[in-house]
């Protein structure tokens, strides 16, 4: 049976406005799994349902498909993790509401923490924390996904980031310490120099990413000085057109376009050694992100 010219078409369309999605939707699925196979089967079982349904009606595609790719994530993280629906000694949420600097400055720091303190937090409230200071989601948006009202979703938001804040959350390094770490960083990568790369490397070193910022298939995290240094001498093209700059107040790496930041990298640094740097490709989540020279 030949297919009509007109259904081709709608199917080639739709394909591609998920191909377009589908780096964002990982991104989101990693944030909040913290694991790249399980963000990879939850994107894929999205796609399964997206074909499936009829979303002729559909408003707003990109976050039809977020709230899809959430929920399933809610759900995994339901099934395969034992945590407490609130913890005794997780703090009161605050009144006052953040302003977007504040989040910005969050959002910087949470793949690290978050991923230390998954097991204190509870799915809802990682969802809340995740897609608002990560990637800027409203609360009206962000309570629609989990069916709850927005001040609930403020409120899960809340106790969620005054538990981040705690030490794994803290800069723990003065500024002109990680701006000397940082530029010895760059410059390393820039001259392929392994032992200068090694010398500001913790050996047990993590490296995040959003997709949008590696080779496809490449892993969205990975571990140990060597893997990093193999992966920084393979990029080196990225790091030569990169610069030091101030990442809302903090010593950072950006690779700048026309039109702005093209790729931003996040560092948490301790005792003079880079212990986890998170690379944002993401558009929503660079937009959050003050960056000056």
């Amino acid at each position: 049976m030949t297919t009509p010219r007109g259904g081709a078409q709608e199917g080639a369309d739709r394909d591609e406005a998920f191909r377009r999605e589908r780096p964002h939707l990982l991104a989101v699925a990693f944030r909040l799994l913290g694991s790249d196979a399980d963000a990879q089967d939850v994107v894929q079982e999205a796609w399964i349902r997206y074909l499936r349904a009829d979303v002729g009606g559909v408003e707003n595609l990109p976050a039809w498909l977020t709230t899809v790719v959430t929920r399933l994530c809610l759900d995994l993280m339901r099934r395969s993790r034992e945590v407490p629906q609130e913890p005794a000694d997780m703090p009161e949420p605050v009144d006052d509401v953040e302003g977007p600097e504040e989040v910005a400055l969050l959002a910087g720091d949470l793949t690290e923490a978050i991923a230390i303190l998954l097991d204190q937090l509870t799915p809802p409230q990682r969802v809340a924390l995740i897609l608002h200071d990560v990637f800027g989601t409203p609360f009206d948006e962000v309570a629609h996904v989990l069916g709850t009202t927005p001040g609930s979703a403020k409120k899960l938001a809340s106790r969620a980031r005054a538990r981040v804040r705690g030490p794994a959350g803290a800069a723990d390094t003065d500024p002109g310490t990680a701006r000397h770490v940082v530029d010895a960083f760059l410059k390393a990568a820039q001259q392929g120099d392994i032992d200068g790369l090694i010398e500001v490397l913790h050996p047990e070193v993590t490296r995040t990413a959003d997709p949008q910022a590696l080779p496809p298939g490449a892993a969205l995290r990975v571990r140990g000085a060597r893997t990093v240094v193999d992966e920084t001498r393979a990029l080196r093209a990225n790091a030569r057109q990169a610069r030091v700059v101030s990442i809302n107040g903090r010593p950072g790496i950006a690779v700048m376009a026309d039109r702005g930041p093209r790729i931003a990298l996040l560092f948490h640094i301790a005792d003079q050694r880079i212990v986890h740097y998170d690379v944002i490709a993401d558009p929503t989540r660079l937009a959050l992100l003050r960056i000056t020279d």
